[in-house]
């Protein structure tokens, strides 16, 4: 009877250990750390004396059960981030946050993902990912987005560890492409083991669609020089060709192409052409933000009613180029002005 009794016993604390198992809490970041597997750690930031909404959301999105099984086996902690030092409370929250970064920009609420070793892969905040319910059910459900993607990078990188040259590449390629922060030596362990980069994943995670824009705009910061002049021709060239190259990035792609875009619409082209333009950028990916702005831009730009006449558009052509002329001008006489000075 009492052998019937232990062993009824063992097999229900069997059902309740995928529960056990389930998302810890912790009281402190540091905690939260020592106790991480390889869910890692999952931290909610609020500011209790500024942000009224991030405190309502503790109890109805971070302390619930859906948020728990979100996280999946890993450990939660909520963490206050005070505006003012003498607020109530705030004498104890450099002790609960420990070495744990600020979230970016100080946005509260904002959830933070870590892994056991405490490297941060990922965070989210604001309406777009935490939803705008008490709920925050979209929020539940890039939890458990994040932590997925956290465990499927563990599992392409052990996978892959063994392995040499595209073989390994591809499972490199795979957990770089995940929509999580790469761990240290990734791309590096990729050139090893592809370094003529076949698969093109070198390229697509070295291409930088910001920095490609600025050196289209001649521009070191995203401030436009007043007398810039855009070489139409050559940026519609460098533009088609990232958005033909399918080994990069689909947003990267649409970025450069709505570059190109708006450089047409200033160079006053056919609205059905520009409307073709529009129409590409939403083929390749209607789903990203890009993709889901394009119809919008079709409608403003690709459907206008005024089109230039021929004579307005000989008088843009006369205005631009002596627009160009009369820079190659200033800077003729800057050069000239500079060699009459060190000939002096």
């Amino acid at each position: 009877m009492i052998i019937r009794k232990l062993s009824k016993a063992l097999a229900v604390f069997a059902l309740l250990v995928p529960v056990v198992c389930a998302a810890q809490r912790a009281e402190t970041f540091s905690d939260a750390l020592e106790k991480a597997g390889d869910d890692g750690v999952v931290a909610y930031c609020y500011g209790p004396d500024w942000n009224k909404r991030s405190v309502q959301l503790l109890n109805t999105f971070w302390n619930t059960p859906a948020a728990e099984e979100a996280a999946g086996n890993a450990v939660m902690v909520a963490v206050p981030f005070y505006e003012k030092d003498t607020a109530k409370g705030a004498e104890n929250a450099s002790s609960i946050r420990g070495n744990m970064p600020a979230p970016p920009f100080n946005v509260c609420p904002t959830v933070m993902f870590f892994d056991k070793s405490g490297r941060k892969y990922a965070d989210f905040q604001g309406a777009d990912y935490l939803g705008s319910d008490d709920e925050c059910m979209e929020g539940v459900k890039n939890i458990a987005k994040y932590v997925q993607a956290l465990r499927k990078q563990q599992e392409l990188l052990a996978k892959a560890a063994p392995l040499v040259g595209l073989e390994k590449a591809r499972l490199l390629a795979e957990a770089a492409d995940l929509p999580i922060t790469q761990p240290e030596g990734l791309m590096k362990d990729l050139e090893l083991a592809d370094p003529t980069d076949k698969l093109g994943a070198i390229r697509r995670h070295k291409f930088d669609a910001l920095q490609f824009m600025y050196k289209q705009l001649d521009t070191p910061d995203g401030f436009i020089k007043p007398d810039f002049e855009a070489d139409y021709q050559q940026m519609r060239k460098d533009c088609e060709e990232v958005f033909k190259d399918e080994a990069l990035r689909t947003r990267d792609r649409q970025a450069v192409y709505n570059l190109m875009i708006g450089q047409s619409r200033r160079e006053a082209i056919q609205a059905n052409q520009l409307k073709g333009f529009i129409k590409k950028v939403n083929k390749v990916d209607p789903e990203t933000d890009y993709g889901k702005l394009s119809p919008t831009l079709v409608n403003l730009w690709g459907n206008l009613k005024h089109k230039l006449t021929p004579e307005e558009r000989k008088a843009a052509r006369e205005a631009k180029r002596a627009k160009a002329a009369e820079k190659k001008k200033r800077k003729r006489d800057e050069r000239r002005a500079k060699d009459t000075i060190e000939i002096e």
